[in-house]
């Protein structure tokens, strides 16, 4: 007999208050296709709000007063952790991919403003780590993994799906995201109904190895990954085209966009629009996760883009990489 979890209605209540603006995207309004700009860039952490929720409220029932977990020297998770100790009055302590006397970035300087324990990791040991767990741990430490990806950060991120559901019904078609984890959408795709499907914009060029994939879950009902829209791969610099739709799309709907997750998500809404990917009188809703405070480590700004030469670039696909970096995970 499966268990029925109960609702926490606070954590709904939260999920329910974040608007859905309509926003333009050229090749939608074209192709006759509706999308909806969900807020959760307002919410403190963004889509972290949600992974960490749970994870806080097991962390407290056993009895631990200190979060550890690992990240990039731009990380968003750790970034969004620091925020939801100071809140919950937690401790934490942070082991953070790459080399202390080379990462002095603007993300860290906040993690340690928040009274966050930073230790640095090399990138072997840190990837042993994020895989295999086996961090050693003070008796009132608490373990989080990379990204806050878990079954207790699913659950978080159900009410995401739980809220959209009942704000706009059953006439959204698509839930769309970017995905890094994937426990994002697999959270959200759980909380929608079935009749509403959750697609994952993939960050990445190849599945990445902390994702669902290695899990062994694969794609499954609810839910769908699509890739084809990382441009020259994580956090990698982006094309000229690519920047050129960013200042375009911050300059017709006055919404910030980093473009590591939510700006390839909208291009990636875009392209197949234009591709005939939509069919007319679709309604989709596209998430915007947050993550803006990782936009001052990124090189390129809308405004460094010639627009002219944007619109001379062709516009790449995916191609596959062995670098599968998570320096903002």
């Amino acid at each position: 007999m499966s268990v029925v979890t109960p609702i926490d209605k606070p954590l709904l209540e939260r999920a329910l208050s974040v608007a859905h603006q309509p926003i333009y995207l050229p090749a939608c309004a074209a192709a006759g296709v509706k999308v909806l700009l969900r807020r959760d860039d307002q919410l403190p952490g963004g889509n972290k709000f949600y992974k960490l929720y749970f994870n806080l409220k097991a962390a407290r029932a056993a009895g631990k007063d200190t979060l550890v977990s690992f990240g990039g020297a731009h990380s968003n998770h750790l970034h969004a952790l620091a925020l939801a100790c100071q809140t919950e009055g937690f401790k934490a302590r942070a082991l953070v991919r790459g080399y202390a006397a080379a990462e002095q970035t603007a993300t860290l300087k906040d993690l340690q403003a928040a009274g966050v324990t930073l230790e640095f990791v090399g990138h072997g040991e840190y990837r042993r780590l994020c895989q295999t767990q086996q961090v050693t741990l003070q008796r009132n430490e608490y373990l989080i993994p990379e990204g806050g990806a878990n079954a207790l950060a699913e659950q978080g991120a159900s009410y995401i799906g739980r809220a959209i559901a009942q704000q706009l019904g059953a006439g959204v078609r698509h839930v769309i995201m970017a995905a890094g984890t994937g426990s994002t959408l697999a959270g959200v795709a759980s909380g929608l109904p079935s009749s509403t499907e959750a697609l994952g914009i993939c960050v990445l060029k190849a599945p990445p190895g902390s994702s669902l994939y290695a899990a062994g879950k694969g794609q499954r009902g609810g839910w769908r990954m699509l890739w084809g829209f990382c441009g020259k791969g994580y956090a990698r610099p982006l094309y000229p085209a690519m920047l050129a739709f960013w200042q375009e799309f911050e300059n017709n709907n006055k919404i910030p966009l980093e473009p590591i997750y939510t700006l390839k998500t909208l291009w990636a809404i875009n392209r197949l629009a234009a591709l005939g990917y939509w069919p007319r009188g679709t309604q989709l809703v596209a998430v915007h996760s947050g993550g803006l405070q990782g936009r001052r480590g990124f090189a390129q700004q809308p405004n460094t883009i010639n627009t002219a030469q944007a619109l001379a670039e062709p516009i790449y696909g995916a191609r596959h990489s062995k670098r599968t970096d998570q320096h903002y995970a």
